[in-house]
């Protein structure tokens, strides 16, 4: 297939399908931040109090907001898909690529990752993994990102029992699903995967800090850098 129909293939495809979550995301980040305000999750970022008769409206996602979830959506996809073509290996990373967009901006703005959000997430990546691999008969891809995503919750866990406030559970749940879809490309993508989130969670640590709008202990939205980090690695995927 030439390189415009893969862009502009990848790019409808895309599109489509973060336009389509959109609505799904909104209602699972209204349930994330309705639990968090009645629990206190510590977790999140402060909210205001709910009561149990109190009716939690959906965060209101704008014209322009939803316009930008499914062009990233689409746009993301597009681009991996032009550098190593169409090809039925590359669908989980292309999953997790288009979850990972929605998961992002809800942590943006809430600094909540919603736990149905997670969950679909997880499931549909995995599962399409399982499913790849019976049909092309990729058992040690599917070996090596079982492991990968162990690896990356066991860490991710061992971090959130040290200090919690270190990383969230909700990153730790997040985690998972995107080790596997890391380590579905390669353990070298797995790696580099984590070391941009880091580093990007401290360049932009470091910065607020130094404008002033937090503090050294201020609580970090890890898993949006945790995306950002698997999109930079995927979209370099060749």
């Amino acid at each position: 297939m030439s390189a415009p129909l893969t862009i502009l293939g990848g790019a409808a495809i895309g599109m489509a399908a973060g336009s389509l979550i959109v609505p799904f995301t909104r209602r699972s980040l209204a349930a994330s931040v309705a639990r968090a305000s009645t629990t206190g999750d510590p977790g999140a970022a402060p909210v205001s109090v709910v009561t149990a008769t109190e009716v939690v409206e959906p965060p209101r996602i704008t014209t322009w907001q939803w316009a930008a979830l499914a062009v990233a959506s689409g746009l993301l996809p597009a681009y991996v898909l032009h550098k190593v073509g169409w090809s039925i290996i590359a669908f989980p990373p292309l999953l997790l690529l288009v979850g990972l967009v929605q998961l992002a901006y809800c942590d943006l703005v809430q600094r909540l990752l919603p736990k149905a959000l997670v969950y679909a997430l997880s499931a549909a990546v995995i599962v399409s993994g399982i499913v790849i691999a019976g049909v092309m008969h990729e058992w040690q891809r599917l070996v090596v990102a079982s492991i990968g995503g162990a690896a990356f919750f066991a860490l991710f866990f061992v971090i959130n029992l040290v200090n919690p406030r270190w990383m969230a559970f909700g990153d730790v749940r997040l985690s998972l699903v995107v080790g596997f879809g890391l380590a579905w490309v390669s353990w070298v993508a797995l790696i580099e995967g984590l070391f941009f989130a880091n580093v990007l969670a401290v360049i932009v640590g470091l910065s607020l800090i130094a404008a002033h709008k937090a503090e050294r202990r201020s609580a970090v939205p890890f898993g949006l850098y945790l995306a950002l980090g698997t999109a930079l690695v995927l979209v370099t995927w060749s």
